[in-house]
């Protein structure tokens, strides 16, 4: 019998395969190099969540069809790993689509400022073509939502709204969990654990306790096929688009 992780929060259980010897020897080296400070309250947060990350890492694994894990420099056909990036959860658009939050940058555009609590609440994390619906995970991409960073002296976000496959998440209110780094200012929003797998619709919404500018991007891993990962810009389309290589000849 195949061995499952059971989420609570989505109500849902998911088959995973175990890293061979190799595969969990490079995992726990590269985890160890995480190239965040080491004084900084993301890396101590994220090295907290050593456990969920693992079975995270064996449940994406078991999706994508069990294929070899390769790290932070997969090759094409394997399973890499890299912090979440703006194009994997549908921050992108061709310009054709002007209302989109931003492309490929965690750059909050239109609308300018976030609605404040009494005026309802603005998409963030939506389709690239349209923000009243939720985006699908790229087929060879798994991701592990983990925190919300806040990247201002004064924070805002009040309360976040995420709706993850069939499972509507109940209103978030992040003002108690909130962490405040003492060096940069920053705030650490811990999620609860969820798993987005490929082909999975989400759909992120949140609000401010005031309006005005929300600077925030979201913490954690996306684990997909290196070619995928391997890309300079998303596109709407699900297409990605790597550097050209010129030759010195």
């Amino acid at each position: 019998m195949a061995e499952t992780v059971k989420l609570a929060i989505q109500s849902e259980e998911f088959s995973k395969t175990p890293l061979t010897p190799e595969e969990r020897a490079l995992f726990d080296t590269q985890f160890k190099e995480l190239f965040y400070p080491p004084w900084s309250l993301e890396r101590q947060y994220i090295q907290s969540r050593y456990d969920i990350i693992l079975q995270a890492l064996e449940v994406a694994k078991n999706a994508l069809d069990d294929k070899t894990f390769g790290g932070f420099n997969a090759g094409d056909n394997e399973i890499g790993m890299s912090p979440i990036r703006p194009g994997h959860v549908g921050l992108c658009h061709d310009g054709t689509y002007t209302n989109a939050e931003a492309d490929n940058t965690w750059k909050w555009i239109n609308p300018a400022s976030a609605p404040s609590y009494n005026t309802g609440f603005d998409t963030w994390i939506h389709s690239p073509t349209s923000d009243t619906t939720a985006f699908s995970v790229h087929k060879d991409c798994f991701i592990l939502p983990l925190y919300i960073v806040e990247e201002s002296a004064s924070p805002k976000l009040q309360t976040i709204k995420i709706d993850v496959g069939r499972t509507d998440i109940l209103y978030y209110d992040v003002s108690a969990c909130r962490i405040r780094d003492a060096k940069t200012g920053i705030s650490l929003i811990p999620l609860p654990t969820m798993f987005w797998g490929p082909n999975t619709d989400v759909l992120v919404a949140v609000q401010a306790k005031e309006a005005g500018t929300l600077e925030i991007r979201l913490g954690g891993f996306t684990f997909a096929l290196g070619s995928f990962l391997d890309a300079t810009t998303y596109q709407p389309n699900g297409n990605t688009v790597k550097p050209v290589v010129v030759s010195s000849t």
